[in-house]
């Protein structure tokens, strides 16, 4: 798990996915989860630097503080069984997409489709907070990114492999759709009725339940 969260680290800054100490990542052993400690960077984590918590956020093995997103990182492990890898961050055009009114057109191709439905938007709240903890309870049921509003990105999957792709496949999604909306392009997405079929059909891997 420590050296996943090690990888993981090194390729969000590899990828220019976050900038200073911004962010946090967090994988789940059964009832255990290892998260990277309050104020590090994501590419330069060591084993030290990454927590052991139970599902409630009670320290089990370290000798540093867990990120103070800890609680938001349980929230998505207690509603979502399915879910072991969670990484937040603040990419530039996700976190743009995040801080203004754009509306984030997602069906565009067959990975955004896949790893972007029912991308979900909520407010600015405290980074830390029991609010924001709360909102991302709420919004993760139904969905395997939460742009959190004047902060970042949230995504989460099986694992951290696909929660990697996800957040690689959101930033371009919304590098897209800043850039149509600078200019004169209209960004035209898959029909509906067309992405239904396509993610009922299993045409590109099998849908989430």
């Amino acid at each position: 798990m420590r050296s996943e969260i090690i990888k993981t680290g090194s390729w969000i800054m590899e990828k220019n996915l976050t900038w200073g100490t911004s962010g946090n990542i967090s994988a789940r052993d059964n009832d255990r989860v290892y998260i990277t400690a309050s104020g590090t960077v994501m590419g330069d984590l060591k084993e030290e630097d990454i927590i052991v918590c139970d599902l409630s956020g009670n320290i089990l093995e370290g000798s540093k503080r867990p990120s103070k997103e800890t609680q938001m990182h349980m929230e998505v492990y207690k509603n979502r069984s399915d879910v072991n890898g969670i990484i937040h961050t603040s990419p530039f055009y996700g976190t743009m997409c995040a801080c203004s009114e754009i509306e984030v057109k997602n069906n565009l191709f067959i990975e955004s489709m896949y790893y972007n439905e029912n991308i979900v938007k909520i407010p600015y709240f405290h980074a830390g907070s029991t609010d924001l903890a709360e909102a991302v309870s709420k919004a993760c049921t139904d969905t395997q990114v939460i742009l959190m509003g004047n902060h970042g990105v949230l995504v989460y999957d099986q694992n951290l492999a696909e929660s990697r792709t996800a957040l690689e496949i959101t930033e371009n999604v919304c590098k897209m759709n800043v850039l149509a909306n600078l200019g004169y392009i209209r960004l035209k997405e898959v029909e509906d009725n067309t992405v239904k079929e396509f993610l009922t059909g299993n045409y590109y891997k099998k849908r989430r339940k």
